[in-house]
């Protein structure tokens, strides 16, 4: 046995953890890879186990690293010894003082059996979660209780507090007998529980999504904990509505083959898809958040059957499929880049050919239905405009470039998070994936410091809790932001608001547009310390450090200076400013730099009635042939819509 796997198995120590001496034997314990060691069980708490040797030194570690036979004995001893909440703990112990307000007891498998046996129906159900909140708030504010149950089984009870909590939050009209059967069933099992609890987001529709989740529970009893994630995608994606011009503007909506179909039925063919082999993944095995970006559509079965049926593209290879649709040049010659024929099937696009977004849109739909996640991106490059899309390659790996022309220069793809609707970046993607990869072991304890602190805002360690959260999954981006807003709401020192932005941009170096955000509110720390001279050197230092790489962001930056004079009707020095930067982006930017700081620039010129200027500035560009403004070009009209304002 070598030292990793003998660490793994003897040296998982749960935070805090005070153990209590119990009268078992001392015998001789086997892991799952044949470890032996000679001690003797303290205790355990439904998923973990705690051990002592006989050199007094103690042990904790999940049951599922013992040997079969062992598993066994922990759970028929335990549960024999503690026939009784509390029994067998002596009566000075941490765990069984009082915290006030009542007793908390070890949480157990047979403990949370007995809580729903004594609180039946919804009155029950609140009285025994107002208790219980109360509890676990005594507890955390107590010193010595927190030590011994902080890494026992406090979060386990707080995930049943939620629980609870959540289903009382939808209405009692939207309940119903199976609905309540399902919520009592799942909340006995904590780790199905978990995983709904664990893809939660704090913008959700919560109780929107537990309906959903528990509507899949109570349809699919025999199907929801193997396939547990994938029900929990639906929940967290169905809970609020599809944006109005899904799936993008392009497209008349009465065009889209769309269906009424609920998240039961798609669940049901999403499960049915796979048991017949015709998906790509096995969505048992993937994570909610990966999952989410295979089920975020309203197609049509037929839809989805006839990619499953006639496309024959496989996951190694997926990214060919974009260019095995004929580009339609005639279509983009006479600058009709909304679909023009009719029904936007699969099958159509298919046959008669398509602009870039059409490419996007068929590539990503075919990979949803053959159960891959795939994502649609959009953004500027030196010609304008351009769609394209991205795959999940293997678990954990995005591969985000599927038709992204290499003689284009785009220096960012922008794309939906179908959880929330919100935009998200290909470089945002690859942070999202790490970091569901980094939710694991210890640093899966980052959520329930993070949910702990969201319930209790108001708490003098909310801040405490967010930074325990942070600190054990370091680039935990949604914990960051939520301390973020508590330092500009609530820090008023700003010595300590410069070091909460120093140790974001420390966390976040790889993360351009995070970084970004953070050397911008870093600037304005400066700033309001009287320091403006730091804050310039850092404002300039956005606009240099990614002038090639990630331009947009820098044009972005320079921009917002640049409409700074502009507001101040420093006119001589907007001018320069512009063109300085025309001629530091001309090789590069393209679209980004027309939409981007062009087009805003003239427009402010003309609403303040410096026509001159502006009709200056556009002719600097021809001049220095900056675009491509040729006929036919998405650029040239829109800089024909321009011209047409000027004049």
């Amino acid at each position: 046995m070598n030292l990793k796997n003998m660490l793994k198995f003897l040296l998982l120590l749960v935070f805090g953890t005070q153990c209590l001496a119990q009268s078992f034997p001392e015998r001789t314990w086997v892991s799952s890879s044949g470890v032996r060691i000679q001690a003797r069980m303290l205790g355990f708490d439904g998923t973990k186990v705690t051990i002592e040797r006989n050199d007094s030194k103690k042990f904790a570690f999940p049951l599922s690293l013992l040997s079969q036979k062992d598993q066994q004995y922990v759970r028929e001893t335990w549960s024999q010894k503690n026939a009784s909440p509390t029994a067998g703990i002596p009566s000075g112990s941490p765990v069984a003082i009082s915290t006030g307000v009542g007793n908390l007891p070890i949480w157990s498998p047979q403990v949370i059996a007995q809580w729903w046996d004594g609180h039946a129906g919804r009155e029950e159900w609140k009285k025994g979660s107002e208790k219980l909140l109360e509890d676990l708030r005594a507890t955390w504010a107590d010193k010595k209780l927190r030590s011994a149950r902080e890494g026992r089984d406090f979060f386990h009870w707080f995930d049943h507090w939620r629980w609870v909590k959540l289903f009382l939050e939808i209405g009692q009209g939207a309940s119903s007998s199976e609905l309540e059967g399902a919520f009592v069933s799942v909340g006995k099992d904590h780790d199905l529980q978990k995983t709904f609890l664990k893809a939660l987001h704090p913008e959700d529709n919560q109780p929107r999504a537990l309906a959903l989740f528990l509507s899949l529970a109570s349809t699919h009893p025999d199907k929801i904990e193997k396939y547990a994630t994938l029900a929990s995608a639906y929940a967290v994606v169905f809970d609020q509505p599809f944006p109005r011009n899904w799936p993008h503007h392009q497209v008349p909506k009465k065009d889209v083959p769309a269906s009424l179909s609920s998240p039961v039925e798609r669940f049901a063919d999403m499960v049915k898809a796979h048991s017949t082999r015709k998906l790509e993944y096995d969505p048992s095995q993937l994570s909610v958040t990966e999952l989410k970006f295979v089920i975020d559509h309203p197609l049509s079965t037929s839809e989805l059957e006839w990619a499953r049926e006639r496309e024959s593209f496989r996951r190694t290879g997926f990214g060919k499929i974009f260019s095995s649709i004929q580009y339609d040049h005639p279509r983009l010659k006479a600058s009709v880049f909304s679909w023009p024929h009719g029904k936007y099937s699969l099958e159509s696009i298919r046959s008669r050919g398509g602009i870039c977004v059409d490419q996007a849109y068929f590539s990503s739909m075919v990979g949803k239905a053959k159960g891959i996640p795939t994502l649609t991106f959009v953004g500027q490059g030196s010609g304008g405009g351009h769609a394209w899309f991205g795959f999940l390659k293997s678990p954990g790996r995005w591969e985000t470039d599927c038709g992204r022309y290499e003689n284009q220069n785009y220096p960012v793809g922008n794309a939906i998070d179908p959880q929330l609707w919100k935009p998200i970046t290909d470089d945002e993607l690859g942070a999202l994936a790490r970091g569901e990869k980094n939710l694991s072991g210890f640093r899966g304890k980052a959520v329930d410091y993070f949910a702990w602190a969201l319930v209790n805002r108001d708490a003098p360690f909310y801040r405490e809790s967010l930074v325990r959260a942070r600190t054990l999954h370091p680039t935990y981006v949604d914990v960051w932001k939520k301390e973020a807003e508590w330092v500009q709401s609530d820090e008023k020192d700003l010595r300590e608001k410069k070091n909460f932005w120093v140790k974001w941009l420390k966390a976040f170096s790889n993360t351009v547009d995070l970084k970004i955000e953070g050397q911008k509110k870093l600037a304005e720390v400066y700033d309001k310390m009287g320091n403006p001279r730091e804050a310039e050197k850092i404002r300039t230092l956005i606009v240099r450090q990614n002038r090639s790489g990630r331009f947009d962001l820098a044009i972005a930056e320079g921009a917002e200076q640049l409409m700074a004079k502009v507001e101040a009707k420093k006119w001589t020095e907007a001018e320069k400013s512009y063109e300085r930067m025309v001629k530091d982006f001309e090789k590069t930017a393209g679209g980004e730099l027309f939409y981007g700081l062009i087009r805003p620039y003239v427009r402010a010129l003309i609403d303040a009635n410096q026509r001159e200027r502006a009709t200056d500035a556009i002719e600097f560009l021809k001049k220095r042939k900056v675009l491509d403004l040729g006929p036919g070009s998405i650029l040239g009209l829109e800089m024909n819509k321009l011209l047409g304002r000027l004049n």
